[in-house]
Order: C-alpha cells, then sequence, then structure tokens
C-alpha cells in the first residue's frame, strides 16, 4: 500500500496480484471504524463461504527463451532481490506457467469454469537436492517494480535452511482507467499514477524485456468481475493460479521447475494488498475443496505480512473470515499498520490453537524500507516532502526486520513439522487515541520487540503520526544527553544490546545464526565525546 499525508488522507493500494488481457477501475478503500472492539469474533472454517464447485487442472510449465538479459527480479541482477545463490548452492530459473482456471467473483461465484492464462514463474532452489528441506515457499510479485517482499525479508534464511522459493506474477495489460490508481477527491489527475505509472502492468514488464514477457496474459472482464460495486482490481483466476501452482510442484516430474525434488509442503508467504487473494481462497472456502490426491491441503500454511491496512471495498478485518482448522495462519504487522489500526480502533483477532492462528505485531519495522523497493520504484525521503525541518522527518528505518521475520516464519515452520504450536507474541498496549509510549524514549509499549526497541537509541515513527508525508515511516536519534543518562557511555550501551540480543533469540525473536550479525544501531558518536570512553 502507498500511503500519503495531506490531500490523500489513508493510502493507495502498493502490493497485489493482478494478471489480465484487461481490466478495470479499483474499488475504494472503505473508511474504517471507530468504535471497534478490543478483540475480533474469532472465524472458524464454518465462517467460510459455502464454495461453488470449480475445478483446478495441473498447468504446465515450460522454460522462458533465453533473451540474453537476465529476468526482472532475478537474485543475479544488482537490487533488493539480489543474493549470491551460488555462494549459498543455489540456483535460478524461469519459466511459463500455463493452464486453464476457474475465473471467480469477489462474492465466490464461479463465472468461467476453465479460463486460459499465461503467467510466469521464477524459481530459486538448491543445486543440490540433497540440501533441499522438503517445503516450497510461494509468493505473488507485487504490483509495483514486481518484487517479493518475502523473499527480501527472507532469504538468507531460506537458503540457510535449503528451502526452494517460488515467485509468481499475477499482472494485467493497462486499461484506459488503471484500478490501482483511484481518483483522488479533490486531486486533477493523480500524482500516484504519475509516480508508479511506468512501473505496473505487463506493459512495464515488456518494456523490461519484450521477447520474454509479450506472452503473458489472461482473462477478466471488469464489467462482470466486481467488488464492493466497482470492478475488482484483482484477478478472478487469482486463486486458481495460485492452486495450480501449488498442484504442480508436490506433482513429481523428471523435468520443470521442482524435478529431482521431493516436496512434501507448500508455504504460502504473501505480502501486503496481495494477501486479499489468499483472503478470498481461504473466504470462498477454497482450502477444504482444492486438495491433493491423497486428500490432505494443497497449501500447509499461510503467512501474510503488512496487509496494507486491510481491505478493498469492504469491512476493516485482519484475517479471513474462514480460517482453515488444519493449517496454521500467520499474519505480521509492522509498527506501521500497528499503530493505524491503533488510532482507527480495529479490534484485533485472538490468538487460537484451533483454528491455528498467530497475530504478531512487531516494533521498529515500517511498511516500507529502501531495501524493499520494486525495479525502477524510486521514493521520496520524508524531508523532501516539505517537512526539512522537521526532527521526526529527517531518517527513515534502516533496521534489519529480517531478522524477526524469518524467525517468524521459522517458528510457523516447526508447527507444521512438529504440531508444537507456535508461541504466543504480546499485543500492543492501545490507549483512546492510538498506542502506549515510553515517556522517556518513545518506544511503544508491547508487541514483539527486537534489540532495537528493547535497548532503543531512536524514536519510531510512523507517518500516520507524523505526517511527514511518504510511504517509509521515520526515525529520530536520541541527543547525546539522553543516550549518557539511559546507558552512561557507548561501551555499556553496547553491553546491554548484547544482553538484549542474546534474550531476543530465547524469546524466539531472532535466529541464533542472524545473533552474531547484528549490530547496535548507534555508534559511539552518538554518546558525543563521552561516548568514547571505554567505561
Amino acid at each position: 500500500m502507498r500511503r500519503r499525508s495531506g490531500d490523500m488522507r489513508g493510502a493507495m493500494l502498493a502490493l497485489g496480484l493482478m494478471c489480465s488481457l484487461a481490466c478495470g477501475a479499483l474499488a475504494a478503500l472503505a473508511p474504517t471504524a471507530r468504535a471497534a472492539p478490543a478483540v475480533a469474533p474469532l472465524p472458524t472454517p464454518a465462517s467460510a463461504t459455502a464454495p461453488e464447485a470449480a475445478a483446478i487442472t495441473l498447468p504446465e510449465a515450460i522454460p522462458v527463451p533465453d533473451s540474453g538479459a537476465l529476468p526482472l527480479s532475478s537474485a543475479r541482477r544488482p537490487g533488493p532481490e539480489h543474493a549470491d545463490l551460488a555462494a549459498a548452492g543455489y540456483e535460478e530459473a524461469e519459466y511459463y506457467l500455463v493452464g486453464k482456471a476457474p475465473a471467480i467473483d469477489a462474492d465466490g461465484h464461479v463465472r468461467v469454469a476453465a479460463a486460459p492464462y499465461i503467467t510466469r514463474i521464477l524459481v530459486r532452489r538448491p543445486a543440490d537436492p540433497a540440501r533441499f528441506n522438503g517445503t516450497v515457499v510461494i509468493e505473488p510479485f507485487s504490483w509495483f517494480g514486481a518484487r517479493a517482499a518475502g523473499w527480501i525479508l527472507t532469504r538468507a534464511y531460506l537458503m540457510r535452511r535449503g528451502y526452494a522459493f517460488v515467485a509468481y506474477t499475477l499482472d494485467i495489460n493497462a486499461p484506459p482507467a488503471d484500478p490501482k490508481f483511484p481518483p483522488v477527491p479533490g486531486e486533477v489527475g493523480n500524482s500516484d499514477q504519475a509516480q508508479y505509472g511506468g512501473i505496473v502492468n505487463l506493459e512495464f514488464m515488456r518494456r523490461f524485456d519484450y521477447a520474454r514477457y509479450a506472452p503473458l496474459g489472461s482473462y477478466y472482464d471488469p464489467q462482470r468481475f466486481l467488488r464492493g460495486g466497482a470492478p475488482d482490481p484483482f484477478l478472478p483466476q487469482a486463486q486458481g493460479i495460485g492452486a495450480e501452482l501449488a498442484l504442480l510442484l508436490r506433482t513429481p516430474s523428471a523435468a520443470g521447475p521442482m524435478a529431482g525434488l521431493a516436496v512434501r509442503r507448500v508455504y504460502v508467504d504473501s505480502w501486503a494488498v496481495q494477501a486479499q487473494v489468499w483472503f478470498d481462497y481461504l473466504d470462498q472456502g477454497r482450502h477444504q475443496q482444492w486438495r491433493r490426491p491423497d486428500g490432505g491441503p494443497l497449501i500447509d500454511a499461510y503467512m501474510t505480512g503488512r496487509f496494507s491496512y486491510g481491505e478493498v471495498a469492504g469491512a476493516p478485518r485482519r484475517i479471513p473470515r474462514g480460517l482453515p482448522d488444519d493449517v496454521p495462519f500467520v499474519t505480521v504487522y509492522s509498527q506501521s499498520e500497528t499503530v493505524h489500526d491503533a488510532i482507527e480502533h480495529i479490534a484485533l483477532p485472538p490468538d487460537s490453537d484451533r483454528p491455528m492462528l498467530r497475530y504478531v505485531e512487531v516494533m521498529g519495522t515500517p511498511h516500507l524500507r529502501a531495501t524493499d523497493l520494486g525495479t525502477g520504484e524510486v521514493e521520496p525521503l520524508p524531508n523532501q516532502r516539505g517537512h526539512g525541518n522537521d526532527p521526526r522527518c529527517q531518517a527513515i528505518y534502516d533496521e534489519p526486520a529480517e531478522l524477526p521475520f524469518s524467525a517468524l516464519l521459522d517458528a510457523m515452520d516447526r508447527w507444521v513439522r512438529t504440531g508444537a504450536p507456535m508461541q504466543r507474541y504480546p499485543r500492543v498496549v492501545r490507549t483512546s487515541n492510538g498506542v502506549r509510549r515510553d515517556p522517556r524514549t518513545q518506544a511503544i509499549v508491547g508487541g514483539m520487540r527486537p534489540p532495537w526497541i528493547t535497548v532503543p537509541a531512536f524514536e519510531y515513527w510512523t507517518d500516520f503520526e507524523t505526517g511527514c508525508g511518504t510511504v517509509y515511516d521515520s526515525k529520530r536519534a536520541f541527543s547525546p544527553a539522553l543516550m549518557r543518562k539511559l546507558y552512561g557511555s557507548y561501551a555499556r550501551y553496547a553491553r546491554r544490546f548484547a544482553a538484549a540480543t542474546r534474550a531476543a533469540v530465547a524469546a524466539g525473536i531472532i535466529l541464533p545464526e542472524d545473533a552474531a550479525g547484528l549490530v547496535p544501531p548507534a555508534g559511539p558518536e552518538a554518546f558525543g565525546p563521552s561516548g568514547l570512553s571505554p567505561r
């Protein structure tokens, strides 16, 4: 989700799933309720809509011919998705995914039983099958710049532990009125479209590499597929394409993306507004309807992260109405979404072991970092939006959000493999108008707290509070006087940070193998001249 303060209150969508030959206008984001209860009712599998009959079939994976350039979003390219695949013992390959899938509207009605599609998948897997841990993580690419946020946030963990990772494109041909850029009241034109219009849709992919991406497309009719009374921005085939991809990955084959690998589990890792498609999948009972030949689920766990303040054309909700009863559903909120929901009094779901639900609020992590941007994406910094003199708009979060997010994915994996319930994390303490903060440090009270929050050197703010006016959230360094008051010297601060890191490992907030590389975010200069003291 892209957010701006000022004329545009609320947000426009940032991450999403689309793949079509035509598209319509985006349904307006519904206003959030101001008087929601503190805890939302917990949905059950029975809450899902009784699914209409819809069949999926096994798609075909065809290697994409070499165009002489690396694929869009390749981990071998410099940029946010980059990883030293060879050093990790990994390989990458791109395929066309070709098949037929049902076209389903937002209410769960099957409008077309089997409509053709061609999309692409980008596969990263251990080169040595002996290193594969049996689990494939699948994720749809984002709308803007075709990035895979889950990969960016967990790639080191995935490659250490031997996962396979498959990102898939669901995108559209640009329609006359692009649904990703709804009209903004009081604004002539759409400044967001001016900023992002060049890095969205299949046209962006074809400009990037026409030879590779010219064939991509699927079925969509904006007059017949609506959400909240307006053309649905989400591809009606998206549920079927995701399920058919999972079926393909689980089907043994001598050739193709998983050739030589024994796939035992498939996890969904879907970030921001693109998670809506998997909400629909669960709400409409597809988890129960579309199964493996042996009757087991196609998807063994669902993780959604930073689901952009919730909903398109609907009431605020933070988890699907129809949670599965046989696999975990874990949703992860950054500090940004957490503060938004507290300000708006949006109800939270309770954690539960049946259904298997965890809802985690991770403090000191933003909705977006500079290291999360998609290909060709450029975002202004907070002090470039007319707030150059505001001390809270001078720096953005750059703390390693990968660490707590990787620990959560690992905990979900253990829940699946061992059956031992994932631990529960404290929730943020809410007040009548937002969240409670420590009066000395301005740290938010409660939530999952990495070491840079338990031993802080910065105030961490969200754009909802500062009004800096960018997609980023911002932080403000403590004064040298406050650092000396809190810690005495840099040496003492560093020792406390190291102790907090050990405690975070023990609490499941950081994995042991990540702890050694975590360093304090503030250096000796934060204490002024006295900070250089060895005491």
